[in-house]
C-alpha cells in the first residue's frame, strides 16, 4: 500500500514539473503599449491563477501559449481586432465576472 503511494505522489510531482515546462508562466510580464498615452500593465500570470482560477486558454484562445500581439497588432486586421481592444474587452469582461479593478490606473500604473 505504501509503495503504490509513493508512486501516486512521485507521478503527481513528474506530471507537475512537466506540465510547468511545456507550458511556462513566466510569473510578471509586461504587456506591450498597444497606441495609448497609459503605461504599460505588468501583468502577473501566477497570481491571476492562485488567486481568480485563471487557466491559459482563458485568455490564450486558440490553444497555444503565445503572446497575443502575434496576432492582434496596433490596427485591425478584417476580424481580427487590435491588440488594445482585445486587451480591454478581455481582461475588463473577466475582471467584472470575477470582482477584478476596473479603474484604468489599476492595471496602467507607473514602476
Amino acid at each position: 500500500m505504501k509503495k503504490n503511494r509513493l508512486i501516486f505522489i512521485l507521478f503527481l510531482l513528474l506530471s507537475v514539473a512537466i506540465t510547468d515546462r511545456l507550458y511556462p508562466k513566466d510569473e510578471i510580464i509586461i504587456l506591450e503599449k498597444t497606441g495609448h498615452r497609459k503605461p504599460p500593465i505588468k501583468f502577473n500570470h501566477q497570481a491571476h491563477i492562485d488567486t481568480y482560477g485563471t487557466k491559459c486558454a482563458d485568455c490564450h484562445h486558440t490553444g497555444e501559449n503565445k503572446k497575443c500581439s502575434s496576432c492582434h497588432l496596433k490596427k485591425d486586421q478584417s476580424e481580427i481586432l487590435k491588440l488594445k481592444d482585445v486587451f480591454h474587452e478581455q481582461c475588463r469582461n473577466c475582471h467584472k465576472k470575477k470582482n477584478g479593478p476596473l479603474a484604468c490606473s489599476r492595471c496602467h500604473k507607473k514602476y
